[in-house]
């Protein structure tokens, strides 16, 4: 199969910062480095093999490293491994000028959902897409969109800290993957299992990470891409590609992302009663790290660092009454991970 050269600079665009984003940083803070040496494979701990994909033409590959992703999470929970549409992702979130930012996709799996490639398909004829099909949105209605929910994602963290590749590691094993974005260069060493940092940015580009390890040139984390399938070889036996420390240490790594599925929201009696008596009030955890939410539409929206101000405006005009609760039972109200 003939190696696709992608449009330089337009599939995979940086995320604007927002300081609303959920860190995964946060969640895993001071916890112990991952064991390199047992390492952690996706595909082995499925029991199955993942399909290569081939986004061709398009810029699309936002799109397919977050339809990676979900499979693979949907897998989890139901052993049948059944290819979720880029299609999909991709024609809800491209940018005019072609390609997407990340963020944008795991909002997505969030707030709408994703589909098999049954219902939207992201192969044209049954050949790889160009870039008009995947922004193609003729696609989408009402029936679609209920479909999408059954596949809806519970939070979506971003990995602040790019350049740490632990993090990354640690995220793979407890989430089952992390889509993230690279910069690289037309060096050819894409177009082997061992890519290599660019001398000169060419493009950047978006990908699901399944894997991480270490063996005898160090340690990896793996993808599988979504430029066609590749050769097989002893030290790329699965034909997914290795990302070494040098691309880490060299910050050609952007804007990580992981989903955290979180267990279902089963609220207390007390918790219950928080939520129905503090409508459009704040409520403030009283120990641990002190977060702050409002509760809008019996859901408790999360105050982040930065919209404090814009949060006591809010409750003053609806009369800047709240409670102070437990750790326990803050964290038992159900989020809007959507504000």
């Amino acid at each position: 199969m003939m190696f696709f050269k992608p449009k330089f600079n337009t599939g995979c665009i940086p995320d604007p910062s927002d300081l609303r984003d959920l860190q995964y940083d946060d969640m895993v803070a001071g916890a112990p480095e991952v064991d390199w040496n047992t390492g952690y494979d996706v595909e082995k701990d499925l029991g199955l093999i993942v399909n290569i994909k081939d986004q061709n033409g398009s810029s699309s590959c936002v799109g397919q490293g977050w339809a990676y992703y979900i499979a693979i999470l949907n897998a989890f929970e139901t052993s049948f491994y059944d290819e979720t549409s880029a299609k999909a992702f991709y024609s809800q979130i491209f940018l005019p000028g072609g390609g997407a930012y990340i963020r944008e996709g795991g909002k997505l799996s969030v707030n709408w959902g994703a589909v098999s490639d049954l219902v939207v398909s992201s192969y044209d004829n049954h050949k790889p897409p160009s870039e008009s099909f995947m922004r193609d949105i003729s696609w989408k209605n009402a029936r679609i969109d209920d479909i999408a929910r059954m596949l809806q994602a519970k939070e979506y963290r971003v990995i602040t800290a790019a350049d740490n590749m632990n993090l990354f590691a640690m995220a793979i094993k407890n989430n089952h993957g992390v889509v993230g974005g690279l910069n690289g260069q037309n060096n050819n060493s894409w177009k082997t299992g061992e890519p290599k940092p660019p001398a000169k940015v060419e493009w950047a580009h978006c990908l699901y990470f399944g894997k991480f390890g270490i063996d005898e040139l160090g340690k990896y984390i793996a993808t599988p891409n979504s430029w066609g399938k590749r050769k097989k070889d002893a030290l790329h036996p699965d034909g997914w590609q290795k990302l070494r420390e040098d691309y880490f240490k060299s910050k050609f790594m952007f804007n990580p992302w992981t989903l955290v599925d979180k267990a279902n929201y089963e609220m207390t009696d007390a918790s219950r009663k928080v939520m129905n008596e503090n409508e459009k009030k704040i409520v403030i955890e009283g120990e641990g790290r002190g977060r702050k939410g409002i509760v809008i539409n019996s859901k408790l929206r999360e105050i982040k660092k930065g919209r404090e101000a814009d949060a006591c405006l809010y409750t003053l005009a609806n009369n800047n009454l709240g409670i102070t609760v437990s750790s326990q039972i803050f964290n038992e109200l159900e989020k809007d991970n959507s504000f």
